[in-house]
C-alpha cells in the first residue's frame, strides 16, 4: 500500500527519486524506520496544578513584558503511550527580539531525543551569535536550521544512528514573527476568530492534501500519516521554509508538535484561545485535550500572546 502510495505521490508532485522518507511512531514502509518504545500505562491527574508540577515529564516556563510585548508559555509532556519524552522546546530573550524553538525528535532509544536537543541548542546558539552581528532575522534562522541539520547529521553519522527531528522556529523582532520549519511541527496564528497554519507539513500526506487525493481528514487519520520527506538529520543539506506574520495585538501563535495538532483539531484549538486563556493556562488546557484524546505521541506545546 505504501509503495503504491509513494509512486502515486511522485507522479503527481514530482519528488525527487533520491529523498528519504521518514517513518515516525515505529510504522513500517518507509527507508528510515522508527522503533516504536514499549507501551506503558499511565495514569495522570487531570487539575492543572498537578499537570504543571510534574517536573520530570513537564516544564513549564512563563515571562510577562518581554521586549515585543508579549506574554509566553510553553509545556512538553510525554503522553500517555510512550515511555520518553523526545520533544524539546526553548526560548532566549535578546535586547530586542525573542525566540522559540520547539523540535520532535525520531530514531528510537535516545536517538530522537539526542537530535531535538542538538536542534534546538544549535537554533538557540546560531541566533544568539548572529544577533549579535545584526543579521537579517529571516536568513539568520535559516542559517541557524541549516546548522541544526548538520550538528544531527553529524551526531548521527558518528553513533552510527538515523536519528533525526523535526523543527519549527519564530524569531519576533520589529512587531514581525520570522518564521522557520523542517518536518511537521507546526506554527499557526490565531487572531480576530480565526487560526491559520503558517508552516507546512513535509510530509506525505500533505502532498496528497495539496494535490487534492486527500481532504484534511482524510490526512489526519491516513495510517501513512507518519511518513516525513524531509527532517533534520535526513540529508547532508536540508531545505528550510521561512515565513513572515506581522504580529497584531490580541493575536497569538502557537508552535507545536505533531503529538497537539494530531490529537486536536484546529477548530478545538481555537476554542482554547477564544476563551480568553492566558499563555499558561492555553498550554495546560491544550496538553490536557491531547492527552484526553490519546496522547498517543509527546505533546510541545509554546503559545506566545501579543498583548
Amino acid at each position: 500500500m505504501i509503495l503504491k502510495l509513494m509512486g502515486l505521490l511522485k507522479t503527481i508532485m514530482g519528488i525527487n527519486n533520491r529523498q528519504k522518507m521518514t517513518a515516525r511512531r515505529g510504522k513500517p514502509g518507509g527507508a528510515t524506520r522508527v522503533l516504536q518504545p514499549a507501551y506503558t500505562v499511565r495514569l495522570r491527574p487531570e487539575p492543572e496544578e498537578q499537570l504543571l508540577s510534574e517536573s520530570e515529564t513537564v516544564r513549564a516556563v512563563e515571562r510577562e513584558g518581554a521586549p515585543s510585548e508579549i506574554a509566553w508559555a510553553g509545556l512538553t509532556d510525554i503522553g500517555m503511550v510512550r515511555d520518553h519524552n523526545e520533544d524539546n522546546f526553548s526560548q532566549l530573550n535578546f535586547e530586542e527580539e525573542s525566540l522559540f524553538v520547539v523540535a520532535d525528535g525520531m530514531g528510537g532509544h535516545d536517538g530522537g531525543e539526542t537530535a531535538s536537543k542538538l536542534a534546538v541548542e544549535a537554533v538557540c546558539r546560531e541566533v544568539s551569535e548572529g544577533i549579535k552581528r545584526n543579521h537579517d532575522p529571516k536568513k539568520l534562522i535559516e542559517q541557524a536550521v541549516r546548522q541544526a541539520n548538520a550538528d544531527v547529521k553529524r551526531e548521527g553519522k558518528s553513533k552510527g544512528s538515523d536519528m533525526g527531528t523535526t523543527l519549527s522556529v519564530a524569531l519576533i523582532a520589529d512587531n514581525t514573527a520570522y518564521i522557520a520549519n523542517v518536518g511537521d511541527s507546526r506554527v499557526y496564528w490565531i487572531e480576530n476568530g480565526s487560526i491559520h497554519q503558517i508552516t507546512e507539513d513535509h510530509s506525505l500526506v500533505a502532498k496528497l492534501v495539496a494535490a487534492g487525493k486527500l481532504t484534511k481528514e482524510e490526512a489526519r487519520n491516513h495510517p501513512r500519516s507518519n511518513l516525513l520527506y524531509r527532517t533534520i538529520g535526513n540529508e547532508e543539506v536540508v531545505k528550510v521554509d521561512t515565513f513572515q506574520v506581522a504580529l497584531k495585538k490580541g493575536g497569538s501563535l502557537l508552535l507545536c508538535s505533531d503529538g497537539l495538532w494530531g490529537e486536536v483539531a484546529d477548530k478545538e484549538i481555537h476554542k482554547v484561545f477564544t476563551a480568553g486563556s492566558d499563555a499558561k493556562t492555553a498550554c495546560v488546557r491544550l496538553v490536557q485535550m491531547a492527552n484526553k484524546n490519546g496522547g498517543k505521541d509527546n505533546i510541545t506545546a509554546v503559545v506566545v500572546k501579543v498583548l
